[in-house]
This record gives structure tokens, sequence and C-alpha cells, in this order.
């Protein structure tokens, strides 16, 4: 079996199994909307329900168009990623652990769409309560210094966006030598 088999073999399935068992643990442990400090003043274990998607993106949307729609982007992505998948070389290193963290992130978080009409979110790092307030072109602006709640799933996919990054990024520099 080439690499990339066994990274999705190993990688896909761990980050979906970790995503669920620490979401289940949350849905279990922590009362919803609950904060619990592990790093005073930076670093929260939360319990909150995502009706969107990153950053809440189209959670006051309707339902009707939201729930089908993220179903609609997460079947694309997965045809195209195993399209992407299936195109990769034998000595390729990266992007079969960079796909393989997407499909196990993608499917934490279509799993709880599914069984919950909702993702479970539960990390959540901020800068105490602190905020910046100033203005900008004569309106008053209050952005809160905190970053918003995500899990498992989510850091898996932002890990593996980083890793596509640096795969492009080093694969071009390596064109320019």
């Amino acid at each position: 079996m080439c690499f990339k088999h066994k990274a999705l073999g190993v990688v896909a399935p761990s980050v979906f199994l970790f995503d669920q068992v620490t979401k289940l643990a949350v849905i279990i442990f922590l009362p919803m909307s609950e904060r619990w400090p592990v790093i005073d003043g930076f670093f929260d274990l939360v319990h909150f329900q995502n009706t969107g998607a990153a950053f809440g993106f189209l959670a006051d949307s309707d339902a009707s168009f939201r729930i089908p729609f993220f179903y609609i982007i997460a079947v694309a992505a997965t045809i195209l990623l195993i399209f992407y998948f299936r195109s990769l070389g034998e000595k390729e290193r990266i992007l079969p652990v960079a796909i393989s963290l997407v499909f196990g992130g993608m499917a934490g978080n279509v799993v709880d769409r599914i069984r919950l009409g909702v993702v479970t979110d539960f990390l959540f790092f901020h800068i105490g309560d602190r905020s910046l307030d100033f203005s900008l072109l004569g309106k008053k602006v209050h952005w809160q210094l905190e970053w918003p709640a995500f899990n498992v799933a989510d850091s898996a996919i932002t890990i593996a966006m980083a890793l596509f990054l640096f795969s492009v990024f080093s694969h071009r520099r390596g064109e320019e030598r």
C-alpha cells in the first residue's frame, strides 16, 4: 500500500474519532454556553452550538437554504478532493496528509449536522475580556480580542490549509531554482 492510502486510512479516521469523542465529552460534561477556564484570560473550554460554518458564516440565514447548502458544499468538496487525491503521485507526502485532515474534519462536522443539526464548538481563545475601541471614518469600532470558538475538525481543516499553502510555496520555490 502506498503512502497516500496509508495516510488516508490513518489520519482521516483518527481526526474523525478524536473530533467526535471530544464533542461528546463537551456535550456530556459542559453545560451549554458555560466556560471552563484552562489558561486564565487566554483559553477556555466552552460549549457552543454553531448553526453556521466557520466564524458563524450563514448562521443567521434561513435553515431551508443553509442546511442544503452545507451538504451540497460537503459533497462537492468530497468529489473534488477524491479526484485530486487520486492524481497525487506516490512520492507525495504533504498533500495526502492535508487531504486526509480535510476528510476527517469534514466528516466530523457533517456528522454533527446530521445528528444534531448544529456543530459543537468548544475551544475558545481570547485576550482576557479586552477589546480594541477606535474610530474609523467617523464610526466607532468595537473589536473583541477573541477568536470564535472552534473544534478539532475545524483545527484539522485549518492545519490542512496551512499544509496546502506550504506545499504550493515550496513547490514554486523549487521551480525557481
